[in-house]
């Protein structure tokens, strides 16, 4: 006697696979498409914003960190900064740290390898040993264009 209840669930699991939202992609459709963006939230007690400056390859970036409770620029963190390409294909570059300048300012060079989307990973290690983490999605494009 269990055997129409097994046929029975198989029977709902069958008709209600197809139920759902229509609007799902296949990989054949996005094949070939650039992910989206990172964010540029801080995730973490800091406020990070970030900026990269300079020519295509060779960047100049600056982190500015402040608080989220006060505003409060965070002084003597350590922050470094790792940058990734999303497309055309993947590749991680390496960790660099970054020099305080200033009062919750901090720089430091970075060169890119070649055209493609690109973006920053920061993390930040304030003194008391919280962490806040952002990115900064940058794109270089192809000389000539």
């Amino acid at each position: 006697m269990r055997v129409p209840g097994v046929i029975a669930t198989v029977l709902l699991v069958v008709l209600t696979a197809g139920c759902g939202d229509s609007k799902k992609s296949s990989v054949f459709e996005t094949a070939g498409k650039c992910p989206p963006h990172p964010s540029t939230a801080s995730a973490g007690n800091a406020q990070i914003s970030a900026q990269a400056t300079g020519g295509r390859y060779s960047k100049l970036i600056v982190v500015h960190a402040k608080e989220k409770a006060n505003g409060a620029p965070i002084k003597g963190g350590k922050i470094t900064v790792h940058a990734e390409m999303s497309c055309p294909m993947f590749m991680r570059l390496y960790n660099k740290n970054l020099q305080e300048t200033s009062p919750g300012t901090y720089k430091t060079g970075y060169s890119l390898v070649m055209p493609g989307e690109w973006a920053f990973y920061i993390v930040l290690r304030a003194k008391n040993g919280d962490a806040t983490t952002s990115a900064l999605p940058v794109t270089v494009k192809p000389p000539g264009s």
